[in-house]
């Protein structure tokens, strides 16, 4: 085989095992009327060492983890994928992410930008290989072609954070590593634009057992091989995302079913998203005990003192209570014994009577 053949077969592996994975929406707005876009409208930062706010970043599949270092989503069973997506969408922008790919045969590691008309940019690190990511792209799903992937050498890309920046706008998208540029598209270079990713599109960040043997074979050969579950768990880290909306607006509808960039209008507002991000953060007691009035801090010590009392009370009238049935069952107890008692003295009586009777009575006889 030429190498040209294989660099091709490859391309096709790659592509297809990337569309089965990430491509899929609810609604297409190219064949009918959808919901509009939900917009980001700003430029924020989420730094993964905790929880997220479930009203921007939705875990559609397993669990994410937390910690100092970040988001780590790990495939310890067969078929585990967890998967982290925004509620919001942008309309060109900059996505840049923090991250350490997951290593090992037939696992694979992502961050992607996906519109509901299934345009597409596409960040993937295929863990059979630490030393590469690779980049990629479609325009309404269309997956007809095999030159769209990028290769791009990274160092330790499993054990060191680098910075993955998708620059993305209606001229061109640019993939950048460690703030180095490493590929540019340019809208004509996609089909003349046809297939230029270009509609508002949220970001999805997950993992995947590509090689999962029940997948095709295809796939699992883009993968690097099966997966093998029990040398695992496998962990991607995502320690930051910083997402930039070129756009302000509350959100994106699209005006026909052209799936163009033309087409998108901005609707004015706040987003939920933005919202969210300047919603004051939760107080804490001292906080909301410090903002309370001296007269209501007055009420609440004066209702704090009558339950203390009533309490006391309660507990006093409870420990009478207890005493006296106490006292009532050691009666009880000491008339059931002196009962007994008696019982037993008038039976020994008895006893001693008949006895004494009875020698008597065979005394006589004799």
């Amino acid at each position: 085989m030429t190498s040209s053949f294989l660099y091709l077969s490859a391309l096709l592996l790659a592509i297809i095992a990337s569309v089965s994975a990430q491509t899929f929406t609810d609604c297409n707005p190219l064949n009918k009327t959808c919901p509009a876009a939900p917009a980001l409208g700003t430029n924020h930062t989420w730094v993964f060492n905790q929880t997220q706010d479930d009203k921007i970043w939705n875990i559609t599949t397993g669990e994410i983890q937390y910690d100092d270092e970040g988001a780590h989503l790990v495939i310890a069973e067969k078929l585990q994928s967890p998967t982290m997506q925004s509620t919001f969408h942008i309309f060109f922008g900059i996505v840049e992410t923090h991250v350490k790919m997951a290593a090992g045969a037939g696992i694979v590691s992502s961050v992607v930008l996906q519109s509901a008309d299934l345009d597409e940019i596409d960040w993937e690190w295929v863990g059979s290989n630490t030393g590469e990511v690779q980049s990629n792209y479609y325009g309404k799903g269309d997956d007809s072609t095999y030159d769209r992937g990028g290769y791009h050498a990274v160092a330790n890309a499993d054990t060191e954070f680098h910075n993955y920046t998708t620059h993305w706008t209606a001229e061109k998208t640019e993939w950048w590593i460690d703030n180095n540029l490493v590929r540019t598209l340019t809208f004509d270079e996609a089909q003349n634009g046809t297939r230029y990713p270009q509609t508002p599109s949220n970001v999805r960040i997950g993992i995947w057992p590509a090689g999962d043997s029940g997948n095709n074979h295809g796939t699992i050969e883009w993968a690097g091989g099966e997966v093998d579950y029990d040398a695992g768990p496998y962990t991607m880290v995502v320690q930051s995302c910083r997402v930039h909306d070129f756009h302000t607006g509350k959100e994106y509808e699209y005006g026909d079913h052209s799936g163009t960039w033309e087409s998108i209008n901005v609707v004015d507002g706040n987003s939920t998203a933005v919202e969210e991000i300047n919603k004051p953060p939760e107080k804490s007691l001292s906080e909301k005990w410090d903002e309370i009035p001296n007269g209501g801090k007055i009420g609440v010590y004066v209702g704090a003192a009558a339950v203390g009392a009533m309490l006391i009370a309660l507990f006093i009238f409870f420990c009478i209570r207890k005493r006296r049935q106490g006292r009532l069952e050691h009666a009880l107890g000491d008339a059931q014994y002196n009962t007994e008692r008696t019982e037993m003295n008038n039976f020994q009586s008895d006893w001693k009577q008949s006895e004494w009777n009875h020698k008597g009575g065979y005394q006589q006889v004799r």
